[in-house]
């Protein structure tokens, strides 16, 4: 609302207007609550149900007979979804020839072989005679005022086409939209107008920069003024938020194109950088690519099961609760691309496929159903062969979703709420990628969220990820454990939320340099930031030792300090652990209601990189604890397997994924319960009942998956 609205109606015509306008507005309401009807009706069809689908990559070899052929193999291994680039050289070849032709012939298939299409739009990727790419899949800049009226074009002959067609899914705003950073006249101008909104004046904002601005219509950056060793970083973090924003308002401006048209199909997209917690707003459904062979570079394979998890849990963090697809998942081998060469197995897809249910999936995509003929990733990520032979993963795919259609409490099951959160902490993460350059340290804040999340997940920990704007309006609230790995950078308002959280019983749990400096790198006084009041010491940095080499705290030789050791002078927190030299390394501190947990290294971090279980459970006992009173709790099992409990109105689910050797299982069940059934294979479960709790006793074989079911 404008200012110029919103003081219009403080005043006594406002009644006025409304009475004049009455109609109008009812009918807009009407229209809207129509729309809303539609798309939640589609919406419900795409996701009421747990699918599985392919990327269908249209090559230039392809015929209609070749299109029909691949779209009936989908159809016979049970594959709902097709998604597809509708990519705009292929449609505009040369300036106003629109030919839709074989996108026909997609279209026409998956109406007949019962699929539903979720096209991909591609008004960011502009055709070869614009001459403003090397080639396709390329991001170009929608600020730009005359792409932005050609991607319009784009938009309006695409939606129009196929709004009405029986085929149609969803339509995909942009492939993996993440921020560009262009430099031009006209992302300079947003910019501009971003720095007008944030800072109101031009003195101010030249409080904060090096380089001061006469009007905010005459910023410029350059890609190469943040390459040096002494740089502005107030202009670096700002240039990065406005990306971000920048980001969302594309993504809003597509949408809005779509809804000119189409009031009736939902939308969807696959982030895969930027902020995804708001990038997440702008679609119906959520998604992500997951993609082994390019994200689990930090990973041995026997550790891509947790790998896998740690992806899908950020993806439904950021989902909220809006439903989610994981959009792309590694189908076939990467010869040349991705990270490393590798072929995920039949057994692999298969545990990824239930882990990924078990998170609360509505749906997976993979990458890629037939191979490119040509190009960069040619022959390679496919499910099939060009002439449609199918992989046994293709099999093994089937097999699940066979499964899941045996099991039709799934579809219904929710996952049970954890109650535990880790901060995703984008001020940390964003601030590194300036402070961690001269000594090439930019990973260990992510590699530190990673560490966290490893060592619940083996400790079978449910967790989830909240991000700092909802830790600041009070999301954590619904947690009793948050975890803040490496969170060196936070700003005053988060401070403040904490203190919230802790003085309202929460358990918060820190290590490292703690809140040293606020979102743009300002220093504090004093460690841990504003936070000493909470967890009952403080230090100052002139005293913190910065180490080398990884060093033992107990002389265990657990190796669980990292990167500092952190003098810690108390103010009321009682040591948990001391070092060699009898000096406090953990502490813990009453806060109101609450307590804070604290240790004086970057333990998070030497977790990820050793795996010590002595470090682990210093991490994981808070959260232990505070699982001790879910209504699924595992009890035992061997590290490697993955857990994922559900609630189901009949009785609680239990998703269990072995990437290990074969283990034994106990599972408490809070309440009695008749019978606790293994779903998928009929293996017997053993089942005690005491303490108005049930226990169910299993074996899960190596590399298998077990679905128990509870029932009264």
């Amino acid at each position: 609302m404008t200012t110029s609205r919103r003081t219009f109606l403080k005043t006594g015509v406002a009644g006025v207007s409304m009475a004049w306008g009455s109609t109008g507005v009812m009918a807009e309401a009407r229209n809207n609550a129509e729309v809303h009807d539609s798309i939640s009706a589609n919406l419900r069809e795409l996701v009421g149900k747990i699918r599985l689908g392919a990327e269908f990559f249209l090559n230039h070899t392809a015929t209609e007979e070749s299109v029909r052929k691949h779209f009936r193999l989908m159809q016979s291994y049970d594959f709902t979804v097709a998604r597809i680039f509708i990519i705009w050289d292929d449609i505009e070849p040369t300036p106003g020839a629109w030919t839709f032709e074989r996108y026909d012939w997609i279209y026409d298939a998956a109406r007949d072989s019962g699929i539903k299409i979720a096209a991909t739009l591609c008004s960011e990727d502009p055709p070869g005679w614009m001459k403003l790419t090397p080639f396709y899949h390329n991001h170009m800049n929608l600020n730009d005022p005359n792409l932005r009226e050609h991607a319009a074009t784009y938009l309006e002959k695409v939606v129009n086409r196929y709004r009405n067609h029986p085929g149609q899914g969803a339509w995909l705003l942009m492939n993996e939209p993440h921020p560009e950073y262009f430099f031009d006249r006209a992302t300079m101008g947003a910019f501009g107008k971003w720095l007008e909104s944030k800072y109101g004046t031009v003195e101010e904002l030249n409080k904060y920069w090096f380089q001061p601005i006469e009007k905010f219509s005459d910023v410029q950056l350059s890609p190469s003024q943040w390459d040096s060793y002494w740089v502005d970083y107030h202009s670096f973090i700002d240039w990065h938020e406005f990306n971000d924003d920048n980001l969302v308002e594309i993504l809003q401006w597509v949408k809005g194109q779509i809804r000119q048209f189409d009031s009736v199909h939902p939308t969807h997209i696959n982030p895969v950088g930027g902020n995804r917690w708001q990038e997440s707003k702008t679609v119906d459904f959520v998604g992500a690519s997951i993609h082994p062979a390019w994200l689990f570079n930090d990973f041995k394979r026997q550790d891509f099961g947790i790998a896998f998890a740690y992806f899908v849990d950020l993806l439904a963090g950021a989902a909220g609760a809006k439903p989610w697809w994981v959009t792309e998942l590694q189908g076939g081998p990467t010869i040349f691309t991705g990270h490393r060469p590798m072929n995920p197995t039949a057994d692999e897809l298969s545990r990824w496929l239930w882990d990924a249910f078990g998170a609360g999936a509505r749906g997976v995509v993979f990458w890629l159903w037939n191979p490119r003929v040509l190009g960069r990733e040619a022959g390679e990520w496919q499910l099939v062969s060009l002439e449609g032979a199918a992989s046994n993963r293709v099999a093994a795919s089937k097999s699940v979703l066979e499964a899941v259609g045996r099991m039709p409490f799934l579809a219904e099951s929710t996952p049970q709420p954890p109650k535990t959160a880790i901060l995703y902490n984008r001020e940390t993460l964003l601030l590194i990628e300036i402070d961690g350059r001269p000594q090439q340290r930019t990973h260990e804040a992510v590699w530190s969220l990673m560490g966290c999340y490893e060592a619940l997940r083996r400790k079978h920990v449910p967790a989830s990820f909240i991000d700092v704007d909802d830790l600041k309006s009070g999301g954590a609230g619904k947690y009793d454990v948050l975890y803040l790995p490496y969170s060196y950078a936070i700003d005053d308002h988060a401070v403040s939320a904490l203190k919230d959280f802790v003085r309202n019983g929460g358990t918060l749990w820190a290590d490292g340099l703690l809140g040293w400096k606020n979102e743009y790198g300002a220093i504090r006084p004093s460690l841990p930031g504003s936070l000493s009041d909470v967890f009952g010491w403080e230090t100052y940095m002139a005293d913190v030792n910065p180490v080398e080499e990884p060093y033992s705290v107990t002389g265990s030789n657990e190796a669980a300090g990292e990167l500092w050791k952190i003098p810690l002078k108390l103010h009321g927190a009682e040591v948990l652990v001391r070092d060699g030299e009898g000096q406090p390394f953990a502490t813990e501190h009453a806060f109101g209601k609450g307590k804070a947990i604290y240790y004086g290294a970057a333990v998070t971090l030497g977790y990820f990189h050793r795996g010590n279980p002595k470090v682990q459970e210093w991490i994981t006992s808070p959260a232990v604890k505070a699982s001790s009173s879910a209504l699924v709790q595992l009890l035992k099992a061997s590290d490697q397997v993955g857990f994922r409990p559900l609630h189901h109105v009949t009785g609680p689910v239990a998703i269990l994924t072995n990437w290990g050797l074969e283990s034994e299982i106990e599972i408490r069940l809070a309440g009695e319960y008749t019978t606790v059934a293994n779903v998928l294979t009929d293996a017997p479960v053993k089942v005690t009942r005491r303490d108005q709790n049930t226990y169910a006793e299993l074996i899960v074989p190596a590399g298998k998956a077990c679905v128990l079911k509870a029932n009264k």
